[in-house]
Formats: C-alpha cells, sequence, structure tokens
C-alpha cells in the first residue's frame, strides 16, 4: 500500500504537469519542468523507495527493478534527498546520442500495455493494433540500424490515427493509458526521426572511415 506521502507528492507533480501543460510560454514552461516537475519526481522515486522497503523487497531487488546499481542507489537514499534514475548525456559516450532513447521507451511502453490488453478479448485497441505492436517490440531487438524501428513505430501510428476516432468511448479498462501512449510515441518519432537518421549516418560514417584498408595482393611495403 503506497504511503500518504508518496499519494500526496504524485498528486502535486500531476498538479504541476497540468499547470504546465496550460503554460504557452516555453520560458514558463521550462521553469515548471526545472524547478517543480524534475525535483519533485526525485522525492516522490525516494518515498515510492520506502513504500518498497516497508514491502519486504530486498535492495538488490529494488536496484534491479529502477535499472541502477544496489551501491549508486543506496548512496542517493542515504544522502537523504531526492533519488534519481535517469542520467544526462553530456558526450558523445553517453546515453541518447543516437537520439532513439526516448522513442524506444514509448515504444516498450506501448508493448506493455498492449500485453495487458490482451487479456481482454473485447478491447477494440488490441484487436487492431496487436499486431503491428507486435512488429515493433521485434524491431526494438535490431540496434545496428533504426530503420526496422522507424518504420514499425511508422505504421503502428499510421493505423492508430485512422482507428482512432472508432476507438472511442473506451470501453475496457486500460485502453485510454494505451492510447496516451500511442500519443507518446507519435510525437517521439515526429520530433527525434531526423535526429535518429543523422545519428545514423554519422556512426556508420565513421565506421567506415575506421576500417582498415585492405592491402593490395603481392604489395610489399618498402623497408
Amino acid at each position: 500500500m503506497p504511503s500518504t506521502y508518496s499519494d500526496a507528492m504524485l498528486r502535486h507533480l500531476v498538479g504541476e504537469a497540468q499547470r504546465a501543460l496550460r503554460i504557452q510560454d516555453p520560458v514558463g514552461r521550462a521553469d515548471i519542468i526545472s524547478g517543480q516537475i524534475q525535483p519533485y519526481a526525485g522525492w516522490a522515486l525516494r518515498w515510492a523507495i520506502e513504500d518498497c522497503r516497508k514491502a519486504g523487497m530486498s535492495w538488490q531487488q529494488i536496484a534491479a527493478m529502477l535499472g541502477r546499481s544496489y551501491p549508486s542507489l543506496l548512496r542517493q537514499f542515504e544522502a537523504g534527498g531526492p533519488v534519481y534514475t535517469a542520467r544526462a548525456a553530456h558526450s558523445p559516450d553517453t546515453r541518447n546520442y543516437d537520439g532513439q532513447t526516448p522513442l524506444r521507451r514509448a515504444a516498450t511502453a506501448l508493448v506493455q500495455h498492449m500485453r495487458g490488453l490482451g487479456m481482454r478479448p473485447d478491447a477494440f485497441t488490441y484487436a487492431h493494433l496487436y499486431e503491428l505492436v507486435d512488429k515493433l517490440a521485434s524491431a526494438m531487438t535490431v540496434i545496428d540500424d533504426p530503420a526496422p524501428l522507424l518504420q514499425a513505430t511508422r505504421d503502428v501510428v499510421a493505423l492508430a490515427e485512422r482507428l482512432r476516432q472508432y476507438a472511442q468511448p473506451f470501453k475496457v479498462e486500460g485502453e485510454r493509458e494505451t492510447w496516451d501512449v500511442i500519443d507518446e510515441l507519435k510525437a517521439c518519432y515526429e520530433r527525434d526521426r531526423g535526429q535518429i537518421e543523422a545519428a545514423h549516418q554519422i556512426q556508420a560514417a565513421a565506421a567506415e572511415f575506421q576500417r582498415p584498408l585492405m592491402q593490395a595482393p603481392g604489395f610489399t611495403r618498402p623497408l
């Protein structure tokens, strides 16, 4: 059972997110995200971790669930402040250089939601989108070429747009949340597609440049 602290912080985050959505000024929106949503999300996670501990989960289990190492997570928690698991990218050697992280996160969430809807045979969204979402899941296993992921995303978004008017009103629990994730997937695709393709071209060119030149048959380097 989540604590009242965790519930209160999540309600605060929802309120701040709604306030940010109402603001059309990008400076004001960035100020809310930076000054309210991002810091308080760390506190919400801290209290959620406390709830996990009270429920009997070990630190190793929590760290694995959050995708962080046990020592790193424990150091943050013992410091007494908010806990963060997202890592900023400061160079090409850190995360998200290829621009795919938000798109892959949204795609993963959609696959998970769709599998949940599979328990309900009367779910309109599952019946019409499952096949393409399953192909999206397969495309995510390709890590050296973004083309399959982009194509699968494009197919899901295109079909979803055609089905949207028939999907509402939502009759099955979880369908509204699934369509929220589809909207997130679409936003990530439209925003990041160019960056993803450009990053892949740069990486491919760099790999080609680093390939050793083949020596001609019979050629010997003079001493």
